[in-house]
């Protein structure tokens, strides 16, 4: 009997209450909002080096999350000792710079500068009010690090608060990725991917983009300045550094505040006068202004984040007045993803097409396939255990063998642990035989690789059999994606199972052996090696294994993954996968 349906009175009231309680647990909780905005932070920067090293070595996502969070703990201890000392050198040295130039505009004046009746401006009073200004202005910048910090933490608890809700976000992204994608309805499922995606490269062109401008055009003040005879020139690179996080307003300020400097206090060996040495400074600000604009602004932050100055200059400042500092760093991603939300919502009402065509679209006919809120255009095969039948022998030899264990380890149990051992050791065996055909160019490979490939339960290439189905879902496939073929055999095996075996190879666009790269899968290479063949976005990209090994760098290079139980793979093994198979036949269902 299935269950009775809400009326609307009772969604209106649930939805009300739930709402009521939403509020209430946000105004009761309200302290760890700001919190939980650095946890997320924290874990949005530290999935880059999590994905890199699942890209290159293969390990599970949890052992590379472990690993950057020993590096960041390490980094941590040692900060006090050789980051701290250093870096409150350069903020006191800049608080000084700005507190002379602040005294030097206050007590600065030459008589009146306009005269019309009774009113009358003056350097001096244009100067205080200016210096005032630049007080008001660069306070927070000018202030301790360790006290800022101290703000956003607030407490030692809060500390290890941020760092294990950052671990378990970095840890189960894509567990929670494809829970949210589960709630929505599938007609859904493809705007919400699309959109998520369009608020991640904002986020991502943001927090990489302005961190790399800062430090860039900080060093590169500060190599100008310094060639110019610039009394502390690293305090004003450390200002302009800073100010790169205020876009548009921020160059300005820095731009100013090293001019203004120039002209009371001279270069340091060039023979000119104060004011035209305040022009030359003031010009190579403008140059660096310009340099930063035509071609860093371009290349390391793009154009989603852009926004218009007036609406950058009044978030920034609304976001100072409610939230402090972290208001100040965050406006601007915050503004440009409300825009890409409200440009949405707006073509929505219109009904017109909320996202721009695909680039990669390539095919004119195609089959409508939708694997975790993304449509998919090409899909990636693994060879064994995805396309050719495992062998089992080794599996087989533990079963049979060892009798003396059976009152012990009864011969199923043995099998089963020989099948962990297989999955657990792919990715170390794989390495090892890369590592050996490079060191050695493959000189005697060919003999030790029968017992290596009953361990990776490679079957010799004359006993290559298809799983069941496969010629009828390559060539199903073939017609509406773009296909590709991975493996570390060799190209010439990887021929011969599909010749052999009637498989026609022009169903694969492309195909990577051991041969094509350097280092094999789990390795991402191989994939990117595909992804270049290919021409496609790897956001429409799906690959097939049968261990999770070789699925997370695919992951990790965000690409869809399936993981099938014809091979080693058992369903527990595929908890961060997007989709799990019985077979590789059953694509078609999906596809």
């Amino acid at each position: 009997m299935s269950s009775r349906r809400w009326s609307g009175t009772t969604k209106l009231t649930v939805g009300i209450i739930l709402a009521l309680l939403a509020i209430i647990l946000l105004v009761t909780f309200r302290v760890l909002i700001a919190p939980t905005i650095v946890a997320f932070l924290l874990a949005f920067i530290l999935s880059y080096p999590v994905n890199w090293i699942q890209r290159t070595s293969g390990w599970p996502r949890g052992l590379s999350v472990a690993v950057v969070y020993v590096v960041l703990l390490a980094v941590l201890a040692l900060t006090p000792i050789f980051i701290v000392p250093r870096l409150v050198d350069m903020v006191e040295s800049l608080r000084g710079t700005l507190q002379d130039l602040v005294d030097d505009l206050q007590s600065a004046g030459s008589g009146p500068l306009l005269s019309f009746g009774d009113f009358s401006l003056s350097l001096d009073v244009l100067f205080q009010q200016t210096g005032e200004l630049l007080g008001s202005v660069l306070i927070t910048a000018g202030g301790n690090p360790i006290s800022l910090a101290r703000g956003v933490t607030n407490s030692i608890i809060t500390v290890i608060y941020v760092l294990v809700v950052a671990f378990w976000i970095l840890k189960d992204i894509y567990r929670l990725q494809r829970l949210i994608i589960d709630q929505i309805p599938v007609d859904y499922q493809e705007d919400v991917r699309r959109l998520g995606q369009e608020l991640g490269q904002i986020w991502h062109a943001f927090l990489r983009g302005q961190l790399t401008l800062a430090i860039t055009v900080g060093v590169l003040v500060w190599i100008i300045l310094s060639i110019v005879g610039m009394p502390n020139a690293g305090g004003l690179a450390l200002l302009a550094g800073l100010m790169e996080f205020l876009p548009t307003i921020g160059p300005a300020v820095s731009g100013t505040v090293g001019t203004f400097f120039a002209f009371f206090q001279g270069s340091t060996w060039m023979p000119v006068h104060p004011l035209t040495f305040a022009i030359i400074v003031g010009l190579l600000y403008a140059i660096i202004g310009q340099i930063e604009s035509i071609y860093l602004i371009p290349r390391l932050v793009g154009g989603r984040v852009r926004l218009h100055p007036a609406v950058a200059f009044v978030g920034i400042i609304a976001g100072t007045l409610v939230f402090g500092l972290l208001g100040v760093l965050l406006a601007t991603p915050l503004l440009a993803s409300s825009r890409t939300i409200l440009s949405y919502v707006f073509r929505k009402l219109l009904d017109r097409e909320p996202f721009e065509p695909s680039r990669s679209a390539q095919a004119s006919v195609r089959i409508p396939g939708l694997i975790a809120g993304r449509k998919i255009e090409a899909v990636v095969f693994d060879l064994d255990g995805v396309l050719a039948e495992i062998d089992w022998s080794a599996p087989a030899w533990a079963e049979s063998h060892l009798r003396w264990m059976d009152r012990v380890i009864p011969p199923e149990t043995r099998a089963a642990a020989m099948r962990r051992i297989m999955v657990a050791w792919e990715g170390i065996l794989n390495f090892l035989v890369g590592q050996y055909r490079d060191a050695y160019k493959g000189q005697g490979l060919d003999r030790r690789l029968p017992w290596i490939n009953r361990l990776r339960g490679y079957a010799p290439v004359q006993e290559m059999r298809p799983i069941p189905g496969v010629r009828q879902t390559l060539t199903s496939l073939a017609a509406s994606y773009r296909l590709a073929l991975v493996s570390t055999r060799r190209r010439s095996e990887i021929d011969s199972f599909l010749h052999q075996n009637g498989l026609d190879p022009a169903l694969f666009a492309a195909i990577v052996g051991r041969e094509a790269t350097r280092n094999l899968l789990p390795n991402s290479e191989p994939l990117r090696a595909i992804i270049e063949a290919l021409g496609t976005s790897p956001a429409q990209m799906l690959m097939v294994s049968d261990t999770d090994s070789n699925l997370r760098s695919a992951r990790a290079m965000e690409m869809a993954t399936v993981g099938v139980l014809c091979g080693l793979g058992q369903e527990k093994d595929f908890a961060d996968t997007d989709l799990v198979i019985a077979t590789t036949a059953e694509l078609t269902d999906w596809l």
